[in-house]
């Protein structure tokens, strides 16, 4: 039986592993830190827990989200249709859940509603030259959307402006214009719901890794060698394996420092793929009846100035505060910078209470630090993940969010199709 070592314990890492061994193979994973999960953990919190990666996944019955989460006996929960605002002149404005009815949304003006509702007809264009985010939504959507939407939505997600990205940073569009158009695409895949495993996020990647044969935390590789037949021998933390198949689940970057040895082409177009870094500020409140029921609002950037919105975990996942408290959890800096107002939590909470003036001074805090969290793929990142795939040598591949796109369903639905059909 061939060998195969997934370096990376994150849930790319973890999910590639599980999807591998359900067909057979052996395998192994190493992970640098003390625990698996890379930037999605759920961390205990007075009475309580937050999130430092996403808040939740998005599900559909039968999908591979739902393959996953039942075959690892992950329960979960579903907060169900919650209200949503984006912040803009200087008021939150309610967000539709459902594409018609944006029709009636105060956002855009009346002729970018009109614009929109012509989507249908909207030739589909094919996938080359490549698009940035801004100029697909333009074409298919119309200006209104891309320039009073569209801006607020990515900043929430990517933590970057839109005209800087690629289309492909967000893959479910592309694949929703095969089929004739955003609304036949949409249409024909069904409505995903949001849903929240039972303890948090942080129990998607525990549960896969219990259900790995060999999953160490605390080894890190450190060097990369050729071996005859295309094997590979890989060291670190005092341990050397030799293996058929090698896979890399690590940030862009982190690939990049390992393959500079051995595959220089690939390192260098790897390395040039930008990440974002972002400052969570976690915070508790006497609950609003305002969001009672709200995923939270997002913050068109012009206005954000460095603030890009906050989402309500304590309705998301009753869990996550004590009863009678309502937990924020808001977003700061990534592309957009940080300014010196907001280095601190008592500029943060004046942000807040500009959108929000009816929230009280926090009674606790917690701010997270994610360093280079979110890839950042902008306008060229198709030839750059190409670059960097046809130069690995044989016997390695690299696997990452920035290569299947930033969600969890992203990154499952990929490793599916990478992994292959299961043997029966």
């Amino acid at each position: 039986m061939s060998s195969t070592l997934i370096l990376g314990g994150g849930v790319t890492g973890l999910a590639a592993a599980w999807h591998l061994q359900r067909r057979g193979a052996e395998v192994e994973v190493w992970e640098a830190a003390p625990s698996v999960g890379g930037w999605m953990k759920t961390l205990p919190w007075e009475g309580g827990h937050l999130e430092t990666g996403p808040q939740g996944v998005l599900w559909q019955k039968g999908t591979v989200v739902d393959k996953v989460f039942t075959a690892i006996g992950l329960p979960f929960q579903s907060p169900g249709t919650g209200a949503r605002w984006v912040g803009k002149g200087g008021r939150l404005i309610p967000v539709p859940a459902s594409p018609p009815s944006l029709m009636f949304s105060a956002l855009m003006p009346l002729g970018a509603k009109l614009r929109m509702m012509a989507e249908p007809f909207i030739p589909v264009r094919g996938a080359e030259p490549e698009e940035s985010l801004s100029a697909f939504i333009t074409r298919r959507l119309g200006k209104g959307v891309a320039t009073e939407l569209l801006p607020a939505m990515v900043a929430g997600v990517l933590a970057a402006p839109a005209e800087v990205l690629s289309v492909d940073a967000i893959p479910k569009l592309r694949q929703w214009e095969a089929t004739g158009s955003l609304v036949n695409g949409i249409r024909k895949s069904g409505v995903s719901h949001m849903v929240v495993p039972e303890g948090g996020m942080g129990q998607l990647p525990i549960k896969l890794a219990e259900h790995l044969s060999a999953v160490h935390t605390g080894l890190r590789a450190e060097r990369l060698e050729a071996l005859p037949n295309h094997r590979w021998r890989v060291s670190g933390g005092g341990e050397v394996r030799e293996v058929d198949r090698l896979v890399l689940a690590l940030p862009a970057f982190e690939a990049s420092a390992l393959l500079w040895p051995v595959a220089p082409g690939s390192a260098a177009a790897l390395g040039s793929i930008p990440y974002t870094s972002v400052d969570l500020w976690h915070s508790r409140h006497t609950p609003l009846p305002a969001l009672k029921d709200s995923f939270g609002f997002l913050i068109h950037p012009p206005e954000g100035h460095g603030y890009l919105g906050s989402l309500v975990p304590s309705w998301m996942d009753p869990q996550t505060a004590p009863a009678g408290v309502m937990q924020l959890r808001s977003f700061i800096g990534g592309a957009f910078g940080k300014p010196a107002d907001l280095e601190t939590w008592e500029g943060v909470q004046t942000r807040l209470q500009h959108w929000i003036p009816a929230l009280d001074a926090a009674s606790a805090v917690r701010h997270e630090f994610a360093e280079n969290a979110i890839p950042r793929p902008e306008l060229g990142h198709r030839a750059r993940v190409a670059a960097a795939l046809e130069a690995l040598p044989t016997g390695i591949e690299w696997l990452s969010n920035a290569r299947f796109g930033p969600g969890v369903r992203d990154i499952l639905e990929g490793l599916e199709v990478w992994a292959g059909p299961e043997a029966h």
